[in-house]
Formats: C-alpha cells, sequence, structure tokens
C-alpha cells in the first residue's frame, strides 16, 4: 500500500463464515502529514487497503487486496443478489462525484457508480453505517438517508419516508440503524433522534434522552439497544426504554462512543478504540478476553456463526465459544525484523 506507512485495520465485515474483509488505514505521524502538506497532497486521500482474507486457502495464499486513494471507507457485505463486501466513502471532497464504491467478491472485482452521482440518490449526508438485511445490503446517512443495494449501479431509496432536517441541523440524522428484518428497521443519530421503519412507512420514537445516539443494535432477545455519547445505553422497543447500567463506572468510553454493537452469543458486544464490552442483564461490563483480543478493538461484525473484531493493533475472530487470531501486526512485525536480522 502508501510506501513507509503504518497500517491499522478501520473497518471490517464478515461476508461468511470463512470470507472476512477489511478496510485498513495508514496511521499517519507528524513527519508523514508535513510531508504531504510539503507536497501539496490531500492527506485524508491516502492509500486506503481493502484487504479479503479467505481462511480455508492454503497458509500464503489467504489474503487478497487493492487500495484506492479515497475519503475515509466503511465497508458492508451482502448475499443478495450475490455474495459482495461493498467499501463507500463515508465523506467525499468530490463535489461532482460522490461517495466513491468498490465492490469485491462473486467474479471480478469492480468501481461502482458513485452513490450521488445521479438523481434520486438516497444520499442526504455522510454514509455512516451498512449493514445486511435479510440477504440485502442497505446504507444509512446523515440527515436521515435511507437506502437498499439492489445490484450493480441500483439503489433503492426510502429517504422520502423521513423528513429532512433543515441544513445544518445537526441534531438529527442516522449513524447507525439495525432490523429484526426488512419490516423492521430502527434507525437512530444526532440528539435523541430514533426512527422505526417498516418498509413503508416511518415513526419517530420518543426516548428518554437527548444524548447524541452513534450505535443501535436489534438483538435475539427481541430487544433494541441504542447507545450514546459516554457510553449511555438504552433498550426497549417501540415507545418503551429502560437505561442500561454499568458494572463499573467508565473510565475510557467517556470520551468515545461506541462505534458498534452486535448480537452474538446471546449477548451484545459493543466497541471503540478503546476496548471491548458485553451488555448482559441489563449491564454493560468490559469483555473477559484475552489481552491480544482486547487490544484488536475497534470494529465489530457478524455474520454466519462469527464474530469478527479489528482495529489498529490487528484482527480476531470468535466461533463455537473460542477466539482465534487472523493477523496481529506487533507480532508480524516482530517476524519480519527477526528475518530481516538473520
Amino acid at each position: 500500500m502508501g510506501e513507509g506507512l503504518r497500517y491499522g485495520f478501520r473497518d471490517c465485515v464478515v461476508r461468511d463464515k470463512d470470507i472476512f474483509v477489511f478496510v485498513a488505514e495508514p496511521d499517519l505521524t507528524e513527519e508523514d502529514k508535513a510531508k504531504y502538506e510539503e507536497n501539496g497532497w490531500n492527506f485524508d486521500l491516502a492509500p486506503k487497503g481493502i484487504l479479503t482474507f479467505v481462511r480455508d486457502d492454503p497458509e500464503g495464499d489467504r489474503w487478497g487486496w487493492c487500495y484506492q486513494s479515497w475519503e475515509t471507507l466503511i465497508i458492508g457485505a451482502s448475499l443478495k443478489p450475490a455474495s459482495h463486501s461493498v467499501s463507500i466513502e463515508r465523506t467525499t471532497p468530490y463535489k461532482r462525484h460522490e461517495h466513491f464504491t468498490y465492490v469485491t467478491g462473486s467474479g471480478s472485482d469492480y468501481e461502482d457508480e458513485p452513490l450521488a452521482s445521479k438523481k434520486g440518490s438516497f444520499v442526504r449526508g455522510a454514509v455512516t453505517h451498512m449493514k445486511m438485511i435479510d440477504g440485502w445490503l442497505y446504507a444509512c446517512t446523515g440527515r436521515r438517508g435511507l437506502g437498499k443495494r439492489l445490484s450493480k449501479g441500483k439503489w433503492k431509496s426510502f429517504s422520502e419516508c423521513f423528513p429532512v432536517p433543515e441544513e445544518g441541523d445537526y441534531d438529527k440524522g442516522f449513524e447507525d440503524f439495525d432490523a429484526f428484518n426488512e419490516s423492521d428497521i430502527y434507525l437512530a443519530g444526532g440528539k435523541g433522534d430514533i426512527w422505526h421503519f417498516d418498509g413503508k412507512k416511518a415513526r419517530q420514537i420518543p426516548i428518554p434522552t437527548n444524548a447524541n445516539l452513534e450505535t443501535v443494535c436489534c438483538g435475539g432477545d427481541g430487544e433494541v439497544y441504542v447507545s450514546g455519547s459516554k457510553g449511555m445505553t438504552f433498550h426497549g422497543r417501540g415507545d418503551r426504554w429502560e437505561k442500561v447500567e454499568n458494572e463499573e463506572p467508565y473510565e475510557d468510553p467517556t470520551t468515545l462512543p461506541f462505534r458498534d454493537m452486535v448480537w452474538y452469543e446471546d449477548k451484545v458486544w459493543a466497541t471503540n478504540d478503546f476496548g471491548l464490552w458485553v451488555i448482559e442483564n441489563n449491564i454493560i461490563k468490559k469483555a473477559d478476553v484475552p489481552e491480544w483480543v482486547f487490544d484488536c478493538s475497534g470494529d465489530l461484525s457478524v455474520g454466519d456463526g462469527v464474530l469478527l473484531l479489528s482495529g489498529r493493533a490487528g484482527a480476531v475472530f470468535r466461533e463455537n465459544g473460542e477466539w482465534h487470531k487472523i493477523l496481529l501486526f506487533d507480532e508480524m512485525e516482530a517476524l519480519l525484523e527477526a528475518e530481516e536480522n538473520g
């Protein structure tokens, strides 16, 4: 990828139990940034990697990759109309071609049409999250945008089902969503701005907080979990909501909200760059995991019986009650250094 740059994972997705896809971003030092500025380059467009790990391939042939000099990428996966991973620019510096998109899997990789390049796009702001619902890939955006990917270059917009916030009203908009099925979708963002969508009509839902909402998880217990700034989390459904209690006062999450929440092994898992937590019996507590797992905190994805965790330190996954290493950057660098030193 970018010559001389150190990379870490910034997003991940489970395509199936044997195929995991990652977005890698460079950790730019002040020296790196100065070099970019000296050359008149935009360091927001430093090369991002899209890496595919196929765990049942022979060792040495498990990784495939490409890279794009695009803005920050987010990634999602679909089974319909085919098994794909889709990477999209979260924001964009180019107004004429907004939100570049790259597709891998089920045939040759290709650059798809930019999301907001034509009339009728569902995109209203930053593309904030993508998730699979009933096999289809959905994406939400700021200013209450929602879309469903139908095929190459084709998305169905549901944004018209939601009122558009006034320009500059950042208290309203979607940061995340989740669903029990395509007729039972919950979306949240802004200051307590949460909505239910049945596939045709949307309804705003009252929730007892005006905190900035960041993550949504529809649990296997039938509850919806919504988390906001400073790790404040609620669970409920419809018009019924209750605060989730903390096992101990937060120290680290007070400065970062959860980035992802997923349901796995009969509980909610939540993560950000500071760590990994679980919610059980209406209580948030730090996950009891090995240190090398905790170090990989950052982003979560779940699918096909697998929980995938990745971050600046590397990537791991959990299956059948056990954690497995995929790649730990410190270990890899130590091995490379040992090889160079003979």
